[in-house]
């Protein structure tokens, strides 16, 4: 097989890979992206030994590559915002682990308790 052929075959397959990746962020689906990420590594492996090729005035490959780029920047903008809800919620979780209150008892004593909300309150 054509050595150019071949990379336009082995970037397709990445560009395939890439809208899986993306299905996977929204659906939030972290088994998937865990192969879909070990897939990518066997991918950039066979691509390395395709080096050397001269690819710029080839049309379909840069075309091929374009879609790429803006895929992965798509799904770098999905993992960022999957983490910072992670992050979020991590964050409002541990606020209200840490708060305590202080109330009166059936009895009408005066009691301070620790209480865990898994929602803020506090808004």
């Amino acid at each position: 097989m054509n050595s150019t052929q071949e990379l336009a075959n082995h970037l397709k397959s990445i560009l395939t890979l890439l809208h899986e990746e993306k299905e996977a962020l929204i659906h939030n689906d972290g088994n998937a992206i865990a192969q879909i990420v070990e897939s990518k590594k066997s991918y950039i492996e066979e691509l390395s030994n395709l080096k050397g090729l001269d690819i710029q005035d080839n049309n379909k490959i840069m075309a091929i590559i374009e879609q790429i780029n803006e895929l992965q920047e798509t799904n770098l903008l999905l993992t960022k915002q999957a983490l910072r809800f992670q992050n979020n919620l991590l964050e409002s979780m541990s606020k209200n682990v840490q708060g305590s209150t202080n109330t009166y008892s059936p009895k009408g004593s005066y009691e301070s308790k620790n209480t865990i909300n898994l929602i803020d309150q506090s808004v």
